[in-house]
């Protein structure tokens, strides 16, 4: 095997592809409509939320950080935005996606500060957060759904490009929350490989000392870090909306761990400094595909938590053992250098 086979066999991105094209493999002989264009729609589009949210996450995770309160982000926008389109008949959809990032945006702008400034451990920091916002949502809603949304917003939700009818009469298309996936995406991909603020982060995540001595603010970072994920789950919370045509402010409960998970599984390392869009983007095809190929072949959902539970601490496991293993061998490599040196000596 030549050294460049090796290394690109060494990248996790081909690993979580390889898991990703054995498990729909696997489910299409079980099920031969698995792998038929309507349903791999149907699944991106019911997981453009989950992806969308995950971009925003992986720029957290490479950070260091983790976000346990975009469940309830997702929740405060879009009890929020359902409100205002419900009393008010407000239908622009440029507008309301601009508030709901808008929105989101400032949630995790308090959420980066808490970390960054007051110097507050991520996970007590937004899950404080996520306490204040279930508790204002619980009080505010009192559980209540909110529908009756005006029909421009219903109608977008609806939309399909590039469609045709297949022999039922059914209408197949690309649903437009692909598009809108696709555009988180993309922003995030540009960000972290076409900016210096990107590539900032990148680096502070890696060595958050050595980030700082080259002048690099890392508190500027982190702040923007959780900012950027709380606009993600303002833009994810608003094409929930446009798929599901009301608001269940009940509906993300437990929703942070299948965003953490899938930004896992697609080889991000809760330590910081590694993760990549394709990665992620990966990563949430497999959650995707795993739940779609359980519920296909009629898997109780008790037994899919559990399963998909499994695989994600199996993922966390191999990704910390192999950590490990590159720290002793360069621990090695540092003593038999240093070693070496006071010989020369």
């Amino acid at each position: 095997m030549s050294e460049r086979l090796k290394r690109m066999m060494g990248h996790k991105e081909v690993s979580v592809g390889a898991m990703l094209l054995g498990i729909m493999l696997i489910s299409w002989l079980f099920n031969p409509t698995f792998l038929s264009f309507e349903n791999l729609m149907d699944v991106i589009k019911s997981n453009a939320v989950l992806g969308t949210c995950a971009m925003g996450m992986l720029l957290i995770i490479i950070t260091g950080g983790i976000d346990v309160s975009i469940g309830s982000q997702l929740a405060l926008v879009t009890v929020l935005t359902g409100q205002i389109m419900n009393r008010t008949g407000f239908d622009n959809i440029v507008l309301i996606y601009l508030l709901g990032i808008a929105i989101g945006g400032a949630v995790g702008l308090l959420n980066g500060l808490m970390v960054s400034r007051l110097g507050l451990p991520p996970i007590i920091a937004t899950l404080g957060m996520a306490s204040v916002i279930d508790g204002f949502l619980r009080y505010y809603t009192n559980g209540t759904w909110i529908n009756q949304l005006p029909q421009r917003i219903i109608d977008f939700g609806l939309t399909k490009f590039f469609s045709f009818r297949n022999l039922n009469g059914s209408e197949i298309g690309i649903p437009v929350q692909f598009l809108l996936f696709a555009l988180a995406m993309l922003t995030t991909w540009f960000l972290i490989k076409r900016t210096m603020l990107g590539r900032s982060i990148m680096a502070m995540g890696s060595n958050p000392v050595s980030a700082q001595r080259i002048g690099l603010n890392n508190r500027r970072l982190t702040t923007f870090a959780y900012a950027f994920s709380g606009m993600m789950a303002g833009f994810a919370a608003m094409t929930y909306t446009s798929i599901m045509k009301s608001v269940d402010p009940n509906a993300f409960i437990g929703y942070e761990m299948n965003v953490i998970g899938a930004v896992v599984l697609g080889g991000a390392l809760l330590t910081g400094g590694s993760g990549s869009v394709l990665g992620t983007f990966l990563g949430v095809m497999l959650f995707a595909f795993i739940s779609n190929g359980l519920t296909l072949a009629r898997i109780s959902t008790y037994w899919q938590s559990i399963i998909v539970g499994g695989i994600i601490l199996l993922a966390v496991s191999f990704d910390m053992v192999k950590l490990r293993r590159e720290e002793r061998r360069q621990t090695k490599v540092d003593i038999d250098m240093t070693a070496q040196g006071r010989g020369v000596a």
